[in-house]
């Protein structure tokens, strides 16, 4: 039997008689804190839990100043049986937030396909209490599902730099979906006070940096901003190697190649074994002509993960560089079969067959080439990039 489908709506919060939010942090809490539980449901294979996202920019062809859209009450049994879900969705879950000195949230659980209210449960806690709230709430939901739902870790023991983490994923995700954002330079401020609050919140810095890497390799804001926010988090913690990593990252796109040979230096100083910064220098320096340097770092890198398309295409890029021509088709053939075969690996391998004399093959690949120009763009670079910080399979 498969995971049960269930969609979480943001929560509604107070609203004064004008129809405005009291205070509006209530509505990033209520945003936050329904994607929280979406996570936390989705954790093991009973639920499978999506957060919807609701905004009303652009709602019949004019900007709203409003940003998203946080309803004035709960919806009635009606009202949310008549809401259109993803094919497969059979539960829907909404309801209410509030955080102040306290938490308190009413989840109301609908089963679409029985058109009935399958829980309708209030959770009060103090403040302090977040994470038991938090936990009450998932625990209530997965008996209402009638499923025992898998133990979960959370990433910080300390409140407030949770709620500054929810604050940080709050802005990223109006980043995300073109919600207009104030102060763009501002949203690395939430995850800079969780990093500061707790410096062993893994997961604050790695969205701060994932955001940056958005602002300076995808345009979702300033590259000045995404630098001023990697730099921050160095100062608070000289020890983020990522951080260096990701500043590397927008140097090479950059053409700034000797500046991100040296941040990754430094990032290997700080950790000699971190192994995402063997590629990524090898690549730097490929690009400053250094190639017999660059190759022990990619052999490097391919000790560590055998099969890594980057390292094998830059290895044969030096190899080639440097004479080795033999060698150079071994680690491009390698790339290929690694699945990565984008046009600049099928150029580089034909120009490597052309020197050897074996023109048909080059031929051939030289044809893929052209057939694969022009695919991709900057969201596959993004993601890739954000891969080679990550380390894509953990470190």
């Amino acid at each position: 039997m498969g995971a049960k489908q269930v969609m979480v709506f943001p929560f509604t919060v107070p609203m004064d008689e004008g129809g405005q939010m009291r205070d509006p942090a209530q509505g990033v809490y209520a945003r936050s804190l329904a994607r929280t539980l979406a996570e936390r449901l989705s954790v093991g294979p009973g639920v499978a839990a999506t957060a919807a996202t609701l905004t009303a920019d652009g709602l019949d062809g004019k900007a709203q100043d409003q940003g998203w859209v946080v309803a004035s009450h709960p919806w009635t049994l009606e009202e949310a049986c008549a809401i259109g879900l993803p094919e497969g969705t059979e539960y829907l879950l909404h309801g209410a937030a509030e955080l102040t000195d306290r938490v308190r949230l009413r989840l109301i659980l609908v089963d679409q396909k029985e058109r009935r209210t399958a829980l309708d449960h209030v959770v009060l806690r103090p403040r302090a209490e977040l994470f038991g709230a938090l936990e009450e709430a998932a625990l209530s939901i997965g008996q209402a599902l009638d499923l025992e739902l898998a133990v979960a870790e959370w990433p910080t023991a300390d409140v407030e730099a949770y709620l500054a983490y929810l604050r940080g994923r709050d802005l990223s995700a109006a980043h995300e979906i073109g919600v207009h954002v104030v102060d763009p330079a501002k949203s690395f401020d939430p995850y800079l006070e969780a990093a500061q609050r707790d410096p062993g919140f893994a997961d604050a810095q790695d969205r701060l940096l994932s955001l940056a890497l958005d602002f300076a390799l995808g345009g979702a804001g300033p590259s000045s901003a995404a630098r001023a926010g990697c730099e921050k988090l160095l100062q608070l913690d000289p020890t983020a190697v990522k951080a260096h990593a990701a500043l590397a990252e927008m140097d090479l796109a950059e053409g700034r190649a000797t500046e991100a040979a040296e941040r990754l230096q430094k990032a290997l100083r700080v950790r000699s074994d971190w192994w995402p910064a063997f590629e990524r220098l090898g690549t730097a320096l490929v690009r400053l002509g250094q190639y017999a340097e660059a190759i022990p770092w990619f052999e490097k890198a391919l000790a560590e993960k055998p099969e890594d398309p980057d390292a094998l295409t830059g290895l044969g890029v030096a190899l080639a560089e440097t004479g080795r021509l033999e060698e150079a088709v071994q680690a491009f053939s390698r790339a290929l079969r690694s699945g990565e075969g984008g046009a600049h690996l099928h150029e580089n391998l034909a120009r490597v067959l052309r020197q050897l004399g074996r023109r048909a093959e080059a031929r051939r690949h030289a044809a893929v080439a052209r057939r694969l120009l022009g695919r991709g763009g900057v969201f596959g670079y993004l993601q890739d990039a954000w891969d080679r910080l990550t380390g894509a399979s953990g470190e």
